[in-house]
Order: structure tokens, then sequence, then C-alpha cells
């Protein structure tokens, strides 16, 4: 059984503003720290961070976790344009992320803030003004900092419920998503939302996804719809709007567009056709 982290009595040790600035002054080359935990969120901007010595991409509203021992930076040679907050914390250990076992697609240590990323930067940018306003404010930053890990071990706990996924191969991995697809085709998911439901990068996702199944996930949806649709036309005398409509298109227009698109004529042109040959 995991150790509730909630129950876990991290210790509030500095914060950093990082920004080019910041990044001028201090090297930022790949290191690690033998007895503090960092966790890195970025604010503005986007780029490469390495933990463990992969690369992955981060943007606003992602968090990156770096526990002790763990070796970690950012990306050589690429110029620094995105501004983060970095928070260092001790005696406190993530046991989601042991080193040297970063490999399966939801062991990733960077984390997707979305609907609650207001909540976390409030947090963060409570904790700056009273790290660097005030050198008798450590109590306040302790009761931050341990807020702030409250709202991470949810994600963690979120991330493990989903299918336990982090136990699963790649081929089992695309399976749920397929499965996902199939089962909600009938409304608009994109990308982002893809990511979100399954805890993982959306481009992450969709390089591993093309990588089994030949086609982005997205197209593979959109395909689906055709798919459904086909058989609306053939075999139901429903309207083309209402087949529209159930599918999840904006409008018929753009419903019959894509469906040329894909197929080579329109849906009336096709159920036209059918109907000739019954």
């Amino acid at each position: 059984m995991k150790e509730d982290i909630t129950a876990l009595s991290a210790k509030f040790v500095n914060m950093h503003f990082v920004n080019e600035k910041y990044h001028k002054n201090h090297s930022q080359l790949i290191h690690r720290h033998d007895d503090v935990l960092e966790l890195l969120y970025i604010m503005q901007g986007d780029g490469q961070y390495i933990v463990n010595g992969k690369a992955y991409l981060v943007q606003p509203g992602n968090l990156i976790i770096c526990n002790a021992g763990v070796m970690h930076g950012e990306a050589p040679y690429l110029k620094h344009c995105a501004e983060s907050y970095c928070l260092v914390l001790k005696d406190l250990y993530l046991p989601e992320f042991p080193p040297n076992t970063l490999s399966k697609p939801s062991d990733t240590p960077v984390y997707f803030f979305t609907e609650d990323r207001a909540e976390v930067e409030h947090i963060l940018l409570a904790l700056y003004a009273q790290h660097a306003h005030s050198t008798e404010a450590y109590t306040v930053c302790n009761l931050l900092a341990n807020a702030l890990l409250n709202i991470i071990y949810a994600k963690i706990v979120s991330r493990q419920k989903t299918g336990a996924l982090a136990q699963k191969n790649d081929e089992e991995f695309i399976q749920s998503i397929i499965q996902f697809l199939d089962e909600h085709y009938q409304e608009p998911i994109s990308l982002q939302e893809l990511g979100k439901e399954f805890h993982i990068s959306p481009s992450y996702l969709s390089h591993i996804f093309k990588t089994e199944i030949g086609l982005p996930p997205i197209k593979y949806l959109m395909n689906r719809k055709i798919g459904e649709s086909q058989n609306l036309l053939m075999n139901t005398s429903l309207p083309i709007s209402d087949i529209s409509d159930s599918l999840g298109f904006n409008d018929s227009g753009h419903f019959s567009r894509t469906f040329k698109k894909y197929i080579g004529i329109t849906p009336s042109e096709y159920r036209q056709y059918f109907r000739n040959s019954k």
C-alpha cells in the first residue's frame, strides 16, 4: 500500500521565480539534489525539461516533480523563454516516482492542471509573496506548501484510479483509448480533453496512438463518426441534419463537407447511390 502523502510533514525550504534574468545568473544544467524535492510549475512560456534523461515538452499549467536523487534540469542549448516557480521542500518523497523507473506513459513526472490551475497558481503566488517579503513567514509558507501538496496528491490518486494505467503495457493503454473513443464518438472530443481523461500529455498520447494504430486519435475519432454516418445513411431514413446532430457536428454543412472529404461524395449522394442499388 502506498504511503498517504497527506500524512507526511513536508518542510518548506525555499522558492525561486525563474525567468530569463534568473536563468542568466543561475546555472540550470542537469543536476540533482540528494536531500530535497523540487516542484517546478510553468506559469508562462514553454520549453523542454529533462528528468532522468528524458526530455518533456512543458507549457503553462504543467508541474514537474523532481524527487531527491533524480537528475533534472532544462534542456541544454535551448533559449530560456519560460517563467516558472520552483518550490523546494525537504523530508518528503513522492512514491509515485522512484528514480530510474520513468518508462511508462502514466509514470511521467509532469502533471497537467486545467480546471484547478487557478487554485494552484493562487497558492504559488501567495507563497512567493510571503517568502519574498518576509523573513519571518516560515509557518505560513509551510502551510501553503502543504496545501499545494494536497492538490498534487489528489492528482496522483486520480491518475492511479484511471484504470491503473501505470500497470498496463502500451497495447492495453491504446485499447483503453480506443474503447473510450468508441463509446464517446458522438461527442465533440479534443486532443486536450483526451489527454486530460487519461492523465498524460496530449502530444505524447497522440504519438503513441499513431505509432500503434497508424493514425492520430482525433482522425480515428473522425473515421468512427463517418463510419457511423454511412451506416445511418444506408439503413435509416433519418434526415441528414439529424444524423449530423447525433454525431456531434456543429452543423449539417460542416458534416457534409467532412463526409465528402473522407468519402468523395456528399451524404445525400451517398444515400441516393445505395437507394438506387437496392
